[in-house]
């Protein structure tokens, strides 16, 4: 859940609306749900593609590169919806992402350092409640 959000945040910059009203940030909203999930659904396919075309003498597993595709489709959507592309460069998009792929590394996750409090917390800036 912390993934997606970091890649709607980061990757598809959720945070900078190009609009004004608030009809204008709605469809941005849900243009970047729609793309998230056009991505997810193309690496799923991609996964499933690598994992069956994978030796079985490979060192690693890998997986399609999930900022590649997020990078490609923020180009290519646009142009599908004012008729300068065809549906088939998803096709294409696809048969990229199969070929453009990372490694999974295994025990990559590194525990979290804890923060030593300086003796005195942060006061709060509210009201006392009567």
């Amino acid at each position: 859940m912390e993934l997606k959000y970091k890649e709607l945040k980061s990757r598809f910059a959720m945070e900078e609306f190009s609009g004004a009203t608030a009809t204008s940030i709605i469809q941005e909203f849900y243009i970047n749900m729609l793309l998230s999930n056009l991505v997810s659904l193309i690496k799923n396919d991609a996964d499933e593609e690598i994992d069956i075309t994978s030796k079985s003498s490979n060192k690693f597993r890998y997986q399609a590169n999930r900022a590649f595709i997020i990078g490609r489709i923020k180009i290519i959507f646009p142009k599908i919806l004012c008729d300068l592309s065809e549906l088939s460069v998803i096709e294409k998009l696809y048969k990229e992402a199969v070929r453009c792929r990372s490694q999974i590394l295994p025990g990559r996750s590194f525990p979290r350092k804890k923060l030593k409090s300086k003796g005195r917390s942060h006061f709060r800036n509210k009201k006392a409640a009567l």
